[in-house]
């Protein structure tokens, strides 16, 4: 089903040009691109990659930090009909050979730096017809070439992107993103977030990611926004920032949120011209009531997969947010418009409101499947609907809470816990700073509940104290039998703690 005709991301792109010709599209560093100049960028990128034998549907793979190029390869790699293959900057060179050989990517463009850093080479690669460094002269090679718009077979079906999800147990996934998707992405965050063309979006989360791509970028070019580029996020210079750019919408996670709530008071933290940011992870009650008051910005969630492209659930901006008087952790919100949310059981049967069961999607736009992996393709998309791992359940009144990945329950004595609700509780006490809970495999109650915890510098516990702390709060079986001390966790390119490495250890 198309719901946006056969608009492409680059003829969107070029729509935008003709309409907002000389307006800012991207503002990074000292750099002020606006549409048409980006448009003209992306022109000399699509001849250029014309030039090294890069057809219709042959893959080109990104290894770059956030800067204006990844925009004008991505809408490059559109206007031909190529497909992208964003890489996270924190891969190994195991994981970066795996990419490459598995999507079959005809070329790699990449910052030499971000290599070195890994101590990565570029071995030989039977896919691979070129490499790329980004440097000056290549900048300048690409700026001699044409500058005018290209007309390709192009259709909003045909795949413009293979993102590859994070693998705990198995390989990585590549899923397979068509142009429709990110057109429906786009569109769809539009109306969640009440957008409008004088928005100006600020995005520090890094760009290979689905949320900077699905929900920002994409956003903000269908409502012929603003983009306000960093490179990373800067506790530091955030505010900074904000004070020169004046973004008025952004996106964080839940490790940014944290960490601004413990920085000291900035003189331009309450001048400032954010209205809202949307967040996808977990943030306590407590933490978004301080975030909110602090820094008087609305803070609403979203949720979705890559493999489901857009925010299928989402808190909207006219209501509270509730709270579940059991577990204290809040909504994540309610189905999205054209969006189906089914919670079911075991046996796939739907199951009534507060009773946690798998949630499954339905929506105009889910991921086309798995590159190369039929059978994983079958298992994740069933009738229709996209099941997606993930344990919630509902209310009366449609608000739907996150409960945990089916992968990271606890099955303690028959008992199914939340790693989520111990976690809850657990980041409420004075001197954890952040926390994750993990089962871990035990002779007599299947599973042992562990808890990892770093401390606020100065600040002092021990296994008994947090024993009792959780005492007062859980039922017995879900407190932690384990209190293990770290300075600090692993975490992926968003902040999200990797629970799978935590099971290694």
């Amino acid at each position: 089903m198309l719901t946006h005709g056969n608009t492409t991301v680059y003829t969107l792109l070029k729509e935008q040009a003709s309409k907002y010709k000389n307006k800012s599209f991207v503002l990074y560093e000292d750099e002020n691109i606006s549409y048409d100049d980006m448009l003209k960028r992306v022109n000399q990128m699509a001849q250029w990659l014309l030039k090294k034998g890069i057809k219709k549907e042959d893959t080109v793979a990104v290894f770059l930090s956030n800067s204006p190029l990844f925009y004008e390869v991505w809408y490059a790699c559109g206007a031909i009909g190529a497909i992208l293959l964003p890489i996270n900057t924190a891969s190994t060179p195991t994981e970066l050979d795996y990419f490459l050989e598995h999507s079959e990517s005809k070329g790699l463009i990449y910052e030499e730096n971000l290599l070195n850093e890994k101590h990565i080479t570029i071995t030989e690669n039977r896919s691979l017809s070129f490499t790329q460094v980004w440097n000056d002269s290549w900048e300048f090679e690409k700026s001699i070439l044409p500058h005018e718009s290209l007309q390709m077979d192009v259709t909003a079906n045909d795949t413009a992107c293979i993102m590859y999800t994070s693998g705990t147990t198995a390989k990585p996934k590549g899923v397979l993103i068509t142009h429709e998707n990110y057109l429906f992405a786009g569109h769809s965050s539009v109306l969640y977030q009440q957008l409008t063309s004088d928005d100006r979006y600020l995005i520090f989360l890094p760009l290979f990611h689905a949320n900077s791509q699905y929900y920002t970028s994409m956003a903000t070019l269908v409502v012929g926004g603003t983009i306000v580029l960093l490179k990373r996020f800067s506790s530091s210079t955030f505010w900074d920032a904000i004070d020169r750019y004046q973004p008025t919408v952004s996106s964080l996670v839940a490790t940014v949120i944290k960490i601004l709530l413990e920085c000291p008071e900035h003189p331009a933290e309450r001048r400032h011209s954010i209205r809202q940011a949307g967040y996808g992870l977990l943030v306590t009650s407590s933490d978004l009531a301080s975030f909110q008051t602090r820094f008087g910005i609305k803070l609403f969630q979203w949720y979705g997969l890559t493999e489901s492209i857009t925010t299928n659930i989402v808190t909207p901006l006219y209501e509270e947010m509730p709270i579940d008087p059991v577990t204290g952790i809040t909504a994540i919100g309610k189905a999205g418009m054209g969006q189906e949310i089914r919670i079911i059981n075991e046996r796939g049967e739907d199951v009534p409101p507060k009773v946690v069961g798998e949630i499954i999607i339905k929506s105009p736009s889910l991921m086309k499947g798995y590159f190369k992996n039929p059978t994983a393709s079958i298992q994740t998309l069933q009738n229709g609907w996209l099941y997606t791992g993930d344990n919630g359940f509902y209310n009366e009144s449609g608000f739907i809470w996150f409960v945990d990945r089916n992968k990271d329950m606890i099955k303690r004595a028959g008992e199914n816990i939340s790693s989520l609700e111990v976690e809850n509780v657990l980041s409420d006490h004075p001197a954890v700073q952040d926390c994750a809970v993990v089962g871990e495999p035990d002779p007599l109650r299947e599973e042992a509940v562990v808890a990892y915890i770093k401390l606020y510098d100065g600040k002092k516990a021990d296994s008994d104290s947090l024993f009792n702390f959780c005492k007062e709060r859980l039922s017995i079986f879900k407190i932690p039998t384990e209190f293990r001390f770290l300075n600090d966790f692993p975490r992926t390119s968003i902040g999200k703690i990797q629970k799978n490495l935590l099971r290694e250890k």
